[in-house]
């Protein structure tokens, strides 16, 4: 599995309050984080950065203890052989802690919070979690599809027949969250499990609103999906072009957010 991420503060930010993680765990597993800080100027990349740290280093601690003997890079994770969801709530509970208890011991980060959306992929299996409205799509076959639902004020009004999908996407609101990490003791995150051989090959796109909020669904499927000089390059590059294109697409679209933009191709 091959995955490139990248971070930009944007047109209209003086700070970058968004962290992420994207790394090769076992032979067959891969981890990628991203976290969306939140909080005064410092307390939002304080939140991120250490949600994004302390939840990569208790997820890695936890699949060690069940991982067969031997170099990581030479062992295989089996897919169905643990309960990664409930691996994952324990990596959001150790990094909520981690957020909510640095920002009780400091006037000057107190409120601070981050989402946080994470893809365990071990073989062809997807354990997906997220609090907030940081999001992870799958795009396969030509389909662009929101796997994670937003933690959003707007989302609710969705939910409830008040807004359209449409509407939400435009609504001057939608930025209002109503599930954060560190922001209360407890946080619950919502668990996704995806067999990725149904999908074939594709892609797992990762991003904090500051893509989604500046590039519409259709252009970041449009980069996603195309083919303009895909077979003279490495997948490696193909991640790396197509993530620069939709950084570059919601900087010309406002940037008016920080963006970050992981993807991983299966």
């Amino acid at each position: 599995m091959f995955f490139f991420g990248k971070t930009d503060i944007g047109l209209r930010r003086g700070s970058n309050q968004d962290s992420f993680v994207a790394v090769s765990l076992y032979r067959n597993t891969v981890l990628c984080v991203v976290c969306d800080g939140m909080g005064g100027a410092n307390g939002g990349n304080i939140a991120s950065k250490l949600a994004a740290e302390v939840f990569y280093k208790t997820l890695a601690e936890s699949l060690a203890k069940i991982a067969p003997a031997g170099n990581p890079q030479d062992v295989d994770l089996d897919p169905k052989g643990a309960d990664y969801g409930a691996l994952l709530k324990n990596a959001v509970s150790a990094a909520n802690s981690a957020v909510y208890t640095r920002a009780a011991s400091s006037a000057e980060l107190r409120g601070m919070g981050t989402t946080l959306v994470a893809a365990l992929v071990v073989g062809n299996m997807l354990y997906a979690v997220n609090i907030g409205d940081s999001r992870l799509y799958i795009g396969a076959d030509g389909e662009l599809t929101q796997i994670t639902r937003d933690h959003s004020y707007v989302q609710y009004l969705v939910d409830i027949g008040k807004l359209t999908p449409e509407e939400a996407a435009k609504n001057p609101i939608r930025n209002i969250i109503t599930r954060s990490v560190g922001n209360e003791p407890e946080v619950e995150g919502d668990i996704y499990t995806v067999d990725l051989s149904e999908y074939g090959h594709g892609y797992l796109l990762l991003c904090s609103d500051g893509l989604t909020n500046f590039l519409s669904h259709e252009k970041i499927s449009e980069i996603l999906f195309s083919k303009e000089g895909m077979g003279k390059k490495s997948l490696e590059e193909t991640l790396r072009e197509k993530v620069e294109r939709m950084v570059g697409g919601a900087n010309e679209g406002g940037g008016g957010d920080n963006i970050t933009v992981l993807l991983l191709g299966f």
